[in-house]
């Protein structure tokens, strides 16, 4: 159920539809007056509070749906491909919190020993979790969002609402997977920073050996720990990043497909084009107007 205070505090700081900015550059508010049908989206580590209505993500065979009742966490950078419920009359209002591990682990030193007790097998299921909506999490939602109407209060009080919020996640019921990706101790928390990787790096000719690697993992187990967290294979999940990456400049810059197709990695214009419309259902050269 949407809460009056939570509704009223969002409306004064977002009245259209799209993304709205606020003084503190982790917290993005969104809002969506009609229903949107699935698209691609790449989430980057982050929270997904509701303040009214329902999103899905789905990740391959998994799906997430998240509304005032349960929030999203998403411990690393995860391609999802979303649909939002939404009317005029009752829009879709969220709040995303980008997650800055820095702050994470200063809480997971303070709260001690046992604060990122994992239970086995929970986080190899791990790109992205839902958890309950709380009473103590929706008042340090309202306490941000009226924080964020003044740039000093933002900074000071908006701040100390976004350290709660990590807090609140951390101590819910499966906290303990935010708080091995920011430990770095587990499977999961390595194929974190192999994802950090692909995403920094993926216009270049990324090897799995390497990443494996970079995970301190065999290639098997590489591969296994890695599918098992985003529901795709690294060459699928760097395949998505590219196309995102690449539909991105096509809408933003109006860029020739080819130029596209080479700044995200591809050597082959034709193959580019061909992989691009298998996955968004047009071509190239269409998605400025798809996406206008």
């Amino acid at each position: 159920m949407t809460d009056p205070a939570l509704r009223s505090a969002f409306v004064r700081l977002a009245q259209s539809d799209g993304a709205t900015p606020t003084f503190l550059n982790n917290v993005t508010l969104y809002r969506a007056g009609a229903p949107v049908p699935k698209n691609p989206l790449v989430y980057n580590a982050c929270l997904c509070l509701v303040v009214q209505g329902r999103k899905t993500a789905h990740l391959s065979d998994r799906s997430f749906t998240y509304d005032t009742g349960h929030y999203l966490v998403v411990p690393a950078v995860v391609p999802f491909e979303c649909e939002t419920a939404a009317t005029r009359e009752e829009p879709f209002l969220s709040v995303t919190v980008g997650i800055d591990y820095l702050v994470v682990r200063e809480i997971l030193d303070t709260l001690g020993s046992g604060a990122d007790a994992e239970a086995d097998g929970t986080d190899r299921h791990a790109g992205a979790f839902l958890d309950t909506m709380t009473e103590p999490m929706q008042n340090a939602m309202l306490r941000l969002l009226q924080s964020l109407e003044s740039r000093e209060e933002a900074l000071i009080l908006g701040r100390q609402a976004v350290r709660e919020i990590y807090y609140r996640v951390l101590a819910g019921r499966q906290g303990h997977i935010l708080a091995s990706a920011a430990r770095g101790e587990s499977a999961y928390a390595r194929v974190v920073s192999a994802l950090r990787v692909m995403h920094d790096s993926y216009s270049s000719q990324l090897d799995v050996t390497a990443l494996a690697e970079t995970a301190n993992m065999s290639v098997r187990s590489f591969h296994d720990h890695f599918k098992a967290a985003t529901s795709l294979s690294p060459v699928q999940y760097l395949k998505r990043i590219r196309l995102e990456k690449a539909r991105q400049l096509l809408v933003a810059q109006g860029l020739q497909a080819g130029v596209a197709a080479h700044m995200v990695g591809y050597e082959s214009s034709s193959q580019f084009s061909r992989e691009f419309k298998r996955h968004f259902g047009y071509a190239p050269s269409e998605a400025a107007e798809v996406r206008a």
